[in-house]
């Protein structure tokens, strides 16, 4: 099969020697740009907000929703804001025109729907750096404006996953949020100064020699986050203040209201012995705390050794939700849902670790649960029940949780056809939930529902807010869930999945395959809409996606099977994975097999093609793991190389020769001299998690050993995500496997 619809031109341009193959070259390049760009115009919903008084009260639903896009000719995401009137007498739902809104960076609406807060960051004239500024609406018009960079009070708003928070208190007079501590100036032991200056009153001299101290900060996607600080701005006074009683050696984050406005709570992470990536890992040692602000008393609400986040109140006060696990071991697994009673400060646990599965009260399987976050909105009118969404084998589900007897539901969906898709919940207020819901073939699109009464929430019914026109090419294709038995083991663990997608009639043998493993290791796959893979399949190759041992959704036992077994196992589980898939789907071509996959998934694909050279004809590694014993000492999460490898992370001591030989052997630079395939790298100049190092070392090896291969050096960070950067390695990734597969 000839990619795309291109054998005919492919037939007459092969007749022409090399000129014709750069024509072809170039011809097959427009097209891949062309079925970029078309997928690159589906948005994506990133929040969503219920009105309480909509623009029809009792008869409709108001909603205000948040989205990104690719915005291509400025080389950026876009994010801009909608609005729908959603009418309940017709289930029927009428949008607003979307407004940009790219330069607010956080943005959140008051309880009474009375007042807006929204930090926006504006260039600043004439040069590259922007200015903050915390703008409060009120009604029809801006109420009050802050320039906190010239305030200069701390240093910069955060407005990242983990740290952020903009939050108004119950009486709606003030906003709490989290900036970096103000550092105080510095400059060199010698600095000329003009003849008329003198320092400011009151305003202390620089610190000399300071400028070059090294400061620990949170690594990748964090730079520049040291110590953040809790900080809250008073409408009234028109004052920031900075709260000042939470103990030096946390670094505060996550912070909301207690329902008084007498106090906040929070997540604190510990800043000792060393801060670590905090990013994707939330197995970080951290504490719910409550900070009395009358007294000052700084309290500590969850157990020791144990990693937390999304601190969640009810709508009455009278409970406090939030995920936690204990802290250490593998980055990523299986999560509690915790629950204090406020009043008594009582803690019990609502959702417990599940070791492999359970059966829940509408008898469906459950895995436990793993999601990064609960919703910022996730209880129901009666302070009952608590909502949220985490991945489960194939796909993202959404639950309800009883508070009061601990019952879990499934917020089950009409499945048509062979696969379910996932559903993701934005927002829950006043017992309406709005979710997103997407597939492979499908892009993302906004449902509503009315929360049923306790007990029959399986009986949801969904309306659509928003609808797109289906993507011809991918409804041509069909999705599979393949489960799995890993063979010739006598593991305790051993089952694993993975899901395919592929053109459907194809003649036998005629399909290209791109094997895709996940990286993590921790993570997992689901049914979910993916411009990359959509991009892939238009071309007219089949993507085999998969959740090794290891992966999350499924148990933890199978989470923690990994450990000590990286290099081994999954390499395993990924190579039974591709045979199983040709052995199902007859139109794969087994001499048209290609590798794709970054960080632990690229540290797969490099260990693929080592161990099975002759079974793979093109690799592309994004920022991949070459070799662990040369990673620990340069990345921000040096505990991973060796919680993976199976041995603990001591910060103090001297890593050993016999646990840098363990590493080592772990590694695919052991299997570096028996690579055949042609191999692209594509490494982020400002990866702090995996450093470019490590693909340019393996990169010099393999051209040492002759094999074909090339590097793509971008200016970014480990997720290579930028507008420019993406469309560049994923146009480049098909070049290359086209090229290597013909």
């Amino acid at each position: 099969m000839q990619i795309v619809n291109t054998v005919e031109v492919a037939t007459n341009l092969s007749q022409r020697g090399v000129s014709g193959k750069l024509h072809h070259s170039a011809m097959k390049t427009d097209t891949i740009v062309k079925i970029f760009k078309a997928a690159a115009q589906n948005p994506a919903p990133s929040s969503a907000w219920i009105l309480q008084s909509g623009a029809f009260p009792g008869k409709g639903v108001t909603l205000l929703t948040q989205w990104s896009q690719r915005n291509l000719e400025r080389g950026k995401m876009v994010k801009f804001q909608q609005t729908h009137l959603f009418d309940l007498s017709t289930s029927k739902a009428v949008d607003m025109l979307p407004v940009d809104v790219s330069n607010e960076s956080l943005s959140r609406i008051s309880n009474s729907d009375e007042l807006r807060a929204t930090l926006r960051e504006v260039q600043s004239n004439g040069s590259s750096t922007s200015k903050q500024y915390l703008e409060i609406w009120k009604h029809r018009q801006l109420y009050q404006n802050y320039d906190l960079s010239a305030l200069d009070v701390h240093g910069e708003v955060y407005t990242d996953d983990e740290f952020a928070s903009l939050e108004w208190s119950p009486c709606e007079t003030k906003v709490l949020y989290v900036a970096e501590r103000k550092v105080p100036k510095s400059e060199p032991f010698y600095k000329p100064k003009a003849q008329d200056s003198k320092d400011a009153d009151g305003e202390k001299a620089p610190l000399k020699g300071e400028e070059y101290t090294y400061r620990t900060e949170w690594g990748e996607l964090l730079v520049g986050k040291h110590q953040p600080v809790v900080v809250v701005c008073d409408l009234n006074t028109e004052l920031l203040h900075v709260i000042g009683t939470i103990p030096s050696e946390y670094s505060p984050g996550q912070v909301i209201w207690t329902a008084d406005g007498k106090g906040i709570v929070g997540v604190a992470w510990k800043n000792e012995p060393r801060r670590l990536g905090l990013v994707y890992c939330t197995n970080r040692e951290s504490v719910i705390f409550h900070l009395s602000l009358d007294s000052g008393k700084f309290d500590v609400l969850s157990s020791e050794n144990h990693a937390v986040r999304s601190p969640r109140f009810s709508p009455d006060g009278r409970y406090l939700v939030w995920l936690q696990r204990k802290s250490g071991g593998v980055h990523h697994g299986g999560l509690q849902l915790i629950c204090c009673s406020w009043e008594s400060k009582k803690v019990s646990t609502l959702v417990d670790y599940v070791d492999d599965r359970i059966n829940i009260s509408n008898d469906r399987p459950f895995y436990g649960i793993y999601a990064q976050k609960l919703p910022k909105r996730c209880w129901s009118k009666d302070s009952r029940r608590v909502l949220f969404s985490t991945n489960q084998r194939y796909r993202v589900v959404s639950y309800v949780v009883d508070v009061e007897n601990g019952h879990i539901v499934e917020l089950e969906w009409p499945v048509e056809g062979a696969t379910e898709g996932s559903g993701t919940i934005l927002d829950v207020s006043q017992d309406m939930v709005v979710m997103s819901r997407s597939s492979f073939r499908e892009p993302p699109c906004l449902f509503l529902a009315q929360l049923p009464q306790s007990g029959h929430e399986q009986s949801s019914k969904w309306a659509p807010i928003t609808s797109w026109l289906l993507p011809a090419e991918l409804q041509k294709c069909e999705v599979h869930y393949i489960p799995l038995l890993a063979e010739n083991s006598s593991d305790s663990v051993r089952n694993f999945s993975a899901i395919y997608i592929g053109p459907q009639g194809e003649p036998n043998g005629t399909v290209p395959l791109i094997v895709f493993p996940h990286g993590g290791p921790h993570s997992a796959f689901s049914d979910e809409y993916s411009l990359c893979i959509r991009v892939m399949v238009t071309l007219g190759y089949a993507v085999l996606m998969v959740n090794f041992r290891g992966s999350t959704g499924v148990g933890e036992s199978n989470v923690n099977f990994l450990s000590k077994r990286v290099g081994d196992a999954d390499v395993k589980d990924v190579q039974q994975a591709k045979q199983a898939a040709l052995e199902q789907f007859p139109c794969l071509n087994p001499k048209k097999c290609a590798l794709f996959g970054g960080s632990h998934g690229g540290f797969l694909v490099l260990h693929l093609s080592g161990q099975y050279p002759d079974d793979y004809h093109a690799v592309v590694a994004r920022n991949p793991v070459a070799d662990i014993a040369g990673m620990f000492g340069v990345t921000d999460i040096p505990d991973w190389c060796f919680s993976e490898v199976g041995l603990a992370y001591k910060t103090a001591a001297a890593t050993s020769v016999e646990d840098l030989a363990a590493m080592r052997r772990c590694s695919p630079i052991e299997h570096v001299a028996k690579v055949k395939a042609p191999t692209m790298l594509m490494l982020g100049k400002k990866d702090l998690r995996v450093p470019f190092s490590q693909g340019i070392s393996y990169y010099h090896s393999l051209h040492a050993c002759g094999v074909v291969t090339k590097v793509h050096l971008y200016e970014d960070v480990h997720g290579l995500g930028t507008v420019p950067v993406e469309m560049d390695s994923i146009i480049n990734t098909l070049l290359w496997i086209g090229e290597h597969l013909e």
